[in-house]
């Protein structure tokens, strides 16, 4: 960079090589000219510079400089400042409607137009602008991210409470279809279901084993007897169990079941309030009725 002295006394400057050179083009400045180069305390004439003389090649060294007074370095009207104001008004935008839409090229124009500013002042102007713009688009991706963050925080827990409320009413259907496959085996089996009646008849009586609690271990077992009534083994399976449902009825065991069905004389229609089965995970209830109950006794019933 150079600081050059006008052919009206006043000093210009600092401006680039290149507009040195261009100057000299135009006749505004020649080979008598007093510049002081960046960092030199001395003035010297530009044909004592040696990056400068072969700027003069083609012009006599008698040339009378034209004024620089016309273009002088340095005035702001002069500076090209196009990418600072572009980065300024996006970085507006971005704050006040537009977001990451306008705040991303405000970053990257302000950081262009900032680093020309510094690498060439002569030739290009709009730092604070340029800084203001990329300053604005950050602050705008900073508050996008917390807006996100904060509809996030709000949305998450309204998304799993309705996946979860979905899930009990689809385990409700599962049970419900349990239900009515009792009802319909029943009917076709003396009114009576699968684990009151003999194995030599169709049903399971000999393979319970009930629990203290009246819960069958073997549930699969009574539910399997009914695969006809049931169509797929999926719906022996809570939507919210982690277990894997069987792919076909061949290879259902006690690990493709959810659902724990309750066997015994008592357990039959005779009595409607009967518990005929629960859902561990929802604790749904199944009535021998064929009704399903959300939030019931589970293994409490009677």
């Amino acid at each position: 960079m150079y600081k050059i002295i006008g052919a009206d006394g006043k000093e210009y400057g600092p401006i680039s090589i290149e507009q040195f050179g261009q100057w000299a083009a135009q006749g505004r400045v020649n080979p008598q000219t007093r510049v002081q180069p960046e960092g030199s305390p001395d003035w010297k004439a530009a044909s004592e510079i040696p990056e400068l003389q072969g700027l003069f090649a083609t012009f006599p060294s008698t040339a009378t400089p034209a004024p620089i007074s016309a273009l002088p370095a340095g005035v702001p009207g002069k500076l090209e400042k196009g990418l600072a104001v572009t980065s300024l008004v996006l970085g507006i935008l971005s704050l006040v409607c537009l977001g990451p839409l306008t705040g991303v090229p405000a970053i990257i124009c302000g950081h262009i137009a900032h680093g020309r500013s510094r690498r060439s002042p002569a030739q290009y102007g709009g730092a604070g602008m340029a800084i203001a713009g990329f300053a604005m688009g950050y602050a705008s991706l900073a508050l996008t991210i917390i807006m996100l963050a904060l509809y996030s925080a709000m949305l998450f827990p309204a998304l799993s409470h309705a996946k979860g409320r979905a899930q009990i009413i689809n385990c409700r259907n599962n049970m419900q279809q349990i239900g009515l496959a009792f009802k319909t085996w029943e009917l076709d089996h003396s009114d009576q279901f699968p684990f009151n009646v003999q194995t030599n008849a169709g049903g399971t009586l000999e393979l319970c084993e009930r629990g203290p609690d009246g819960f069958d271990k073997n549930g699969y077992i009574h539910l399997l007897v009914m695969s006809n009534e049931l169509a797929v083994p999926r719906i022996l399976l809570c939507p919210a169990d982690s277990k894997t449902a069987a792919q076909d009825w061949s290879d259902l065991t006690a690990a493709n079941v959810t659902y724990q069905i309750r066997s015994g004389k008592a357990v039959n229609s005779t009595d409607p309030q009967q518990v005929l089965a629960i859902c561990p995970i929802h604790n749904n209830v199944l009535r021998a009725d064929g009704s399903v109950q959300g939030e019931g006794p589970g293994r409490q019933g009677r």
